[in-house]
């Protein structure tokens, strides 16, 4: 039960007013009419909100948090789920998209640090190639033996798996070396 009180206050019309309720339990709750104005403005916000909500677009596949990850690659790169970019759905395998960016070039490997979408690089980590493995770099496979220091390419992780490939639909994988 609520009344509508004179307020003595007359530095604001908004001050007016005091609303004072009693709720189911006794207790008296006291708000000026401005309090009483925002609150109910915010309520009807939320509910508006509801059906915009619901008719929100969701991903039509799995999202990077979705992904069943290799544990020991998890282990050794915890925050690979948020460098991952998109997730590509091949013969019902998941595959995580990466960016990186290339720190060094050896004979035997090559060291990538992970960029976010943003840009903001990552953890570091190396990549052994297998044979016939390539990497892309601007919508182009390449050798890993023609990679340069920073150089920006992008590979994909296969669901469950501690290796990378040059896209869903490559089958020459490198294998991620755990630092």
């Amino acid at each position: 039960m609520c009344r509508a009180v004179p307020s003595a206050s007359w530095i604001s019309t908004l001050d007016a007013f005091w609303i004072i309720c009693t709720d189911n339990i006794g207790r008296t709750i006291v708000s000026n009419k401005f309090q009483v104005m925002a609150a109910t403005t915010m309520l009807l916000c939320v509910t508006s909100l509801g059906p915009l909500t619901a008719m929100a677009q969701h991903p039509a596949g799995p999202t990077c948090m979705d992904i069943q990850w290799n544990a020991e690659f998890l282990k050794a790169y915890p925050r690979a789920p948020a460098a991952c970019q998109e997730i590509a759905v091949r013969n019902g395998k998941n595959f995580a998209r990466f960016t990186a960016k290339v720190t060094s070039v050896k004979p035997d490997n090559v060291t990538v640090r992970f960029l976010s979408s943003g840009g903001e690089q990552g953890r570091e980590m190396s990549l052994k190639p297998g044979p016939n493995a390539r990497v892309e770099i601007a919508g182009k496979k390449i050798d890993y033996s023609k990679l340069r220091k920073d150089d920006v390419l992008t590979f994909w992780v296969p669901e469950r798996a501690l290796g990378v490939i040059s896209d869903p639909d490559d089958t020459a994988s490198s294998t991620i070396v755990l630092n």
